[in-house]
């Protein structure tokens, strides 16, 4: 059973909110997403949002495919989503000029049985598995400071201050030759899983995270202080988190 809620803020510096996510509604395939636009003026929102509206279609149209959870099959249903996305963003930039250059990050992570989670990704934003035994981050950043770090050229710590931490070496909308990661994580009842982007990950380090959601007392108490958090050390950018907790039946 998953209990789940997601938050999005401006935060205290971008005039808009150019990040997007994706939660199910009820009785619909248990998929989770994060979007984090790029490109500016109005063309971040218009990649992010576009991710999701993709994403979302292409559950409406494969949704008993979906909940049949055929593990064969379930990674190359993600994929089919996120490339098709992806084409949209391309098309779309073509169409329309002046949205040249826009781009988005994508993180879909899906429950596809009792103990797997699937987690596509493209971009730096994140998943996160935390419990009492500690966290550990899903998916691997595509960006500049992530390749000087896996190079030696950085330590670990500097690449949450890199002045290249923010420069994406993989995004929707860049390239019609997308690469996807995959991820399959074993979870188990009282793993939290959290999708969120640079927003969030920029203003608080893993550490505080889980301490902030090993101490909450429910879900939305947890996810209101993160954002506030983030808010409070400078809110640099927007801030969005999609929280999911898993219980036993």
């Amino acid at each position: 059973m998953l209990k789940y809620i997601a938050r999005s803020h401006p935060g205290c510096i971008r005039e808009k909110n150019e990040d997007c996510y994706y939660v199910p509604p009820v009785n619909e395939p248990p998929i989770f997403a994060v979007a984090d636009g790029m490109g500016g003026h109005v063309a971040g929102e218009v990649a992010s949002s576009m991710a999701i509206e993709t994403l979302e279609k292409s559950i409406s149209v494969l949704r008993e495919k979906f909940l049949r959870k055929n593990q064969a099959n379930f990674r190359g249903y993600i994929e089919q989503s996120i490339l098709k996305a992806n084409k949209n963003i391309l098309d779309m930039q073509l169409k329309r000029p002046e949205l040249k250059g826009m781009g988005t990050t994508f993180t879909v992570a899906a429950f596809f049985n009792e103990n797997k989670l699937l987690t596509g990704h493209v971009g730096d934003s994140q998943a996160y598995l935390f419990n009492k035994e500690g966290h550990c981050q899903i998916t691997e950043d595509h960006s500049v400071a992530m390749e000087l770090l896996k190079n030696g050229e950085i330590k670990p710590d500097e690449i949450y201050t890199h002045p290249q931490r923010n420069f994406l070496t993989r995004a929707l909308g860049m390239t019609s030759a997308l690469k996807i990661d995959f991820y399959t994580t074993g979870i188990a009842p009282g793993d939290f899983i959290l999708l969120c982007t640079d927003g969030l990950t920029s203003m608080l380090r893993p550490d505080e995270i889980q301490e902030i959601i090993l101490q909450g007392t429910d879900l939305e108490t947890t996810a209101n202080e993160l954002i506030s958090k983030a808010i409070e050390l400078g809110g640099l950018d927007n801030i969005t988190l999609v929280l999911v907790y898993y219980l036993e039946r």
